[in-house]
């Protein structure tokens, strides 16, 4: 592990998704109140969610993606299998059953949400900003992450 001159650790290894190593701040959204409506959030915390400036953590351990995702109001470490592997975590009070597969270096998400298709996408861009695209059914969510220095 090494420090690039923003301060955020980093995986020496050439992994292309090694990029998303670090900690993150939420930037802007688009779509998230629609989002959070499919997925049955109720209104009191689709408000909160709205206001939250969201921080994230990443970080790798073999074949497994660890985010500690803080809100504000709450934070909740989540465990992610890379090798496809189904994993399952708890979001918004239902079980989130998915699998995970890396594609040129986005890292792709698919299950089930009750009864909503969930998939993520996450990457860095070229400007340096982990971008999270998020789709349940046919409702898009794009969230933007700048790195914490």
């Amino acid at each position: 592990v090494s420090t690039q001159s923003t301060g955020r650790e980093v995986m020496s290894d050439t992994k292309p998704y090694a990029k998303l190593t670090g900690e993150w701040q939420s930037h802007s959204n688009t779509n998230l109140d629609a989002l959070l409506q499919k997925l049955n959030v109720s209104f009191l915390v689709r408000k909160a969610a709205s206001h939250a400036k969201t921080s994230q953590k990443i970080r790798f351990d073999g074949d497994k993606m660890i985010i500690v995702n803080d809100t504000g109001l709450k934070k909740k470490e989540s465990i992610m299998m890379l090798d496809g592997t189904e994993f399952q975590n708890e979001m918004f009070q239902q079980v989130f059953v998915a699998t995970a597969k890396i594609e040129n270096g986005v890292i792709h998400v698919s299950g089930m949400l009750g009864n909503v298709k969930l998939t993520i996408a996450r990457e860095v861009n070229t400007e340096g900003q982990m971008v999270l695209i998020t789709k349940a059914d046919d409702v898009e969510c794009v969230r933007v992450f700048n790195p914490t220095s």
